[in-house]
C-alpha cells in the first residue's frame, strides 16, 4: 500500500470491470476541474493494473483481503490524512474504510442503511439515468456538462495479434452475470461467419479463465481464422487487444465496456438488462435488444426469459450493425 499526500481525496472504487469503465468519465471530469489535487483510488487488487493505465489517478491503494479487510484498510488510511472520500459502491462494506480512517468528508449514496457512515449523502439518481452519471453526482460535478470519454494509456498488443494488421475483430462471448446475459454460442459463430463474407477478418476470442471452454468452442468453429486468448491476458493487455481490433461483438459485460472505453466500435447484445442505464459509453457503440423489452438492473443469473430474448437477436443483424459502425468510424477518421 502506498501513502498519499495530505489535503487530497480518496475515491473508493467500484468492484467490477464494467463499473470501473463507467466511473472513468466522472473521475476525469473531476481531475480536469481540480488539476492540482491528487486522487488516491482504493480498489480491489485485480482491478489495480487497469487503473494504473489511467492518468487521472495519482496513487492506488488495494483493499486488504478477508472479512476484516475494510477495517485493516481503514486503519492504514488514517496515516494519509485525506480531506474527503467519495464512495462509489453502494454497499455498507465500502463505506467502512473511510469511516475507520476518520476522513472528515465522506460522500456517497445512502443505500444499505449506511447513512450514519457518511457526512454527505448524495441524492438518489433518476432510474432512467445512465450509471456514469451516478459517479458524477457523488463527485458533486455539474450535471449539465457532457462527461469526457474514458482515456487509458496502454501497452502495445501482443505480436500474435498485430500480425493480422487491421483485420482483427474481437468476440467477447462471456458475461460474469451468467446465462441471462449470454448470447448463444452458435450466434457468435454465425455472426463471425457473416462478417467473413464481407472481408478477410481474423477473430480474437477473449474472456476470463473460466470462460476458456466457451471461447475455445467458438475458436475451433472459426478455424483457421480465429485465436483464443481467454485467460491469457492481463487487463491492460486485454484493453490493448481490444483497441487494436477494428470492431467487437459482445454481450453486456465488463469486456463490452472496456472495448468501448478504448474507442473500438462495439455491438452489444442485451436481453433483459437496460442499455439506457448500463450500455457502453462512446459514439461508436450500438446495443441490440428485442422490441418491447422492459430493461432492468435486476435480472437473475439463469433467467429463461432473458435467454430467450437474447436468442431472438439474429446473428445477421449483429454482423450488419458492426459493419455499419466500422464504416462510420473509418469515415470519421479518414
Amino acid at each position: 500500500m502506498s501513502t498519499a499526500h495530505a489535503h487530497n481525496i480518496l475515491i473508493c472504487g467500484v468492484n467490477w470491470l464494467g463499473d470501473s469503465c463507467m466511473a472513468m468519465p466522472a473521475i476525469q471530469a473531476w481531475k480536469e476541474k481540480h488539476p492540482h489535487r491528487q486522487i488516491t483510488l482504493l480498489i480491489k487488487p485485480p482491478l489495480a493494473p487497469l487503473w494504473q493505465c489511467h492518468a487521472a489517478i495519482n496513487h492506488i491503494i488495494t483493499l486488504a483481503p478477508g472479512k476484516i479487510g475494510p477495517i485493516t484498510t481503514g486503519m492504514h488510511l488514517r496515516k494519509s490524512r485525506f480531506e474527503a472520500a467519495y464512495i462509489f459502491p453502494n454497499s455498507w462494506r465500502a463505506a467502512i474504510p473511510p469511516w475507520i480512517a476518520n476522513i472528515p468528508q465522506r460522500t456517497g449514496f445512502a443505500g444499505h442503511a449506511r447513512k450514519w457512515l457518511l457526512t454527505q449523502v448524495t441524492p438518489d439518481a433518476p432510474e432512467s439515468e445512465h450509471q456514469q452519471w451516478e459517479y458524477a453526482r457523488i463527485l458533486n460535478l455539474p450535471l449539465t456538462q457532457a462527461l469526457p470519454l474514458p482515456t487509458l494509456a496502454l501497452p502495445p498488443p501482443p505480436a500474435e495479434i498485430t500480425r493480422h494488421a487491421q483485420s482483427c475483430i474481437g468476440l467477447l462471448p462471456g458475461a460474469a452475470r451468467g446465462p441471462s446475459k449470454r448470447w448463444p454460442t452458435k450466434h457468435f459463430i454465425a455472426a463471425a461467419q457473416e462478417l467473413r463474407k464481407a472481408d478477410d477478418f481474423h477473430f480474437a476470442v477473449m474472456g476470463t479463465p473460466t470462460e476458456a471452454p466457451l471461447c475455445q468452442e467458438i475458436t475451433h468453429a472459426l478455424q483457421p481464422h480465429a485465436q483464443c486468448l481467454a485467460g491469457n491476458t492481463t487487463l491492460p493487455t486485454l484493453a490493448a487487444v481490444l483497441r487494436h481490433c477494428v470492431g467487437v461483438l459482445s454481450n453486456d459485460s465488463g469486456g463490452m465496456h472496456l472495448a468501448a472505453a478504448v474507442g473500438t466500435p462495439v455491438v452489444a447484445m442485451f436481453g433483459h438488462t437496460d442499455p439506457q442505464k448500463t450500455g457502453p459509453i462512446g459514439p461508436h457503440t450500438r446495443c441490440l435488444q428485442p422490441a418491447n423489452i422492459q430493461g432492468s438492473r435486476k435480472v437473475s443469473r439463469n433467467s429463461a426469459e432473458a435467454q430467450r430474448a437474447l436468442a431472438s437477436i439474429p446473428p445477421e443483424d449483429a454482423a450488419t450493425a458492426l459493419l455499419g459502425l466500422m464504416r462510420t468510424k473509418a469515415g470519421a477518421t479518414a
